[in-house]
């Protein structure tokens, strides 16, 4: 983050005068929004999540490094429920605070490009993370290649089957919202990587993402089918509870799923879970006051299209080496400090078209 500070130096030393909290003005004749006029104040972003759980922990924590790096002000908010009646609720609150701009996780995000259009209206610049609200007047999205790590999840998986002397048989797949198009994607990319394979993928099962519901779904399933070989889990919650099931009943079907929590890495260093893919949660928090705060202050572009925060394949052989960064604060905000200095110095430059669905 040191080039980034770098590279905003004038407009941090110029903060107190030129930040503009400075509401954006109303829009202009040909429906474009006029340049802030106020001189005084703090720049407020408002970040609404899809729900809260250790893996939105770190988002939240990204978003708020942020802040504090560029000094302005942000606010991290998102239902417990993952339900986003409640998440559009807060969404529009922060509307009405005048937040100076929004990042949001569209959770699904066929229901949120009203939301995200009546803000991008009244001039508040919008962007997404982790979900794609196709559609919606959003310019930029933060997030992996949801389809192709499907297809890495799969290849990964193989490899552990085939060494384990497993050639065939079922593998159940979970879904804890069916319908929501980067989950779809996750497991269209799964079935593309297991295609030419002797395994049986089951249609993905409604896991739901509350936890103890979770886990009793992925209990109910697993007890009606006993012989499959492995469980694959496509959200975040899926690998910690498929893990106490696979130690609580002795078995030895495989795991693999996404995300780095410490649940998840404890899992994998103990054998029970083989495979888990890390989609950088810190950085979809980060980047993204980033690139509104860049906008804001120096007027710079918001990047058009997909910015990629890149996906990590985490297994037993490699899952010491980023413990500490996924369980310690500190060595996080350090390591991430430095990643972002080697490799998102211009989002701009960086921004390409959102991934096709298929």
């Amino acid at each position: 983050m040191i080039h980034i500070r770098a590279a905003l130096g004038l407009s941090l030393l110029l903060l107190a005068g030129a930040a503009c909290n400075n509401k954006p003005g109303p829009p202009a004749a040909g429906g474009g929004c006029v340049a802030p006029t106020s001189t005084t104040g703090t720049l407020k972003i408002g970040y609404v999540m899809h729900g809260q759980n250790a893996f939105t922990a770190v988002i939240k924590r990204g978003a708020e490094d942020a802040g504090k790096e560029m000094g302005v002000e942000v606010e991290v908010v998102g239902p417990s429920s993952f339900e986003a009646t409640e998440a559009i609720g807060m969404f529009d609150g922060m509307v009405q605070k005048k937040k100076d701009g929004l990042v949001v996780i569209p959770m699904p995000g066929d229901v949120w490009v009203k939301p995200i259009d009546e803000a991008v209206k009244a001039c508040i610049p919008v962007v997404t993370a982790n979900i794609t609200s196709d559609g919606s007047k959003s310019a930029t999205w933060f997030g992996q290649d949801e389809y192709q790590s499907g297809v890495t999840l799969a290849s990964e998986l193989r490899k552990q089957l085939e060494a384990g002397g497993k050639k065939s048989g079922t593998i159940l797949v979970g879904i804890c919202k069916p319908g929501v198009a980067v989950l779809e994607e996750r497991f269209k990319g799964f079935k593309k990587g297991m295609e030419g394979s002797s395994y049986t993928l089951t249609d993905p099962k409604d896991v739901g993402t509350e936890n103890t519901a979770n886990y009793s779904a992925w209990e109910n399933q697993a007890t009606k089918a006993p012989q499959i070989v492995a469980a694959v889990g496509l959200c975040s919650m899926d690998i910690p509870n498929l893990a106490k099931l696979k130690v609580k009943t002795h078995a030895t079907w495989l795991i693999a799923g996404y995300d780095l929590n410490q649940e998840t890495l404890d899992s994998i260093k103990s054998g029970a879970t083989q495979i888990s893919l890390g989609q950088h949660p810190y950085l979809q928090g980060y980047l993204p006051v980033v690139a509104l705060v860049q906008l804001l202050k120096d007027k710079k572009p918001l990047p058009k299209g997909w910015v990629n925060v890149g996906t990590e394949v985490v297994t037993k052989t490699n899952v010491d080496s980023l413990y500490a960064r996924e369980t310690d604060h500190a060595a996080e905000t350090k390591w991430y400090a430095d990643h972002v200095a080697k490799s998102f110095t211009d989002l701009g430059a960086l921004a390409k078209p959102v991934p096709a669905t298929h």
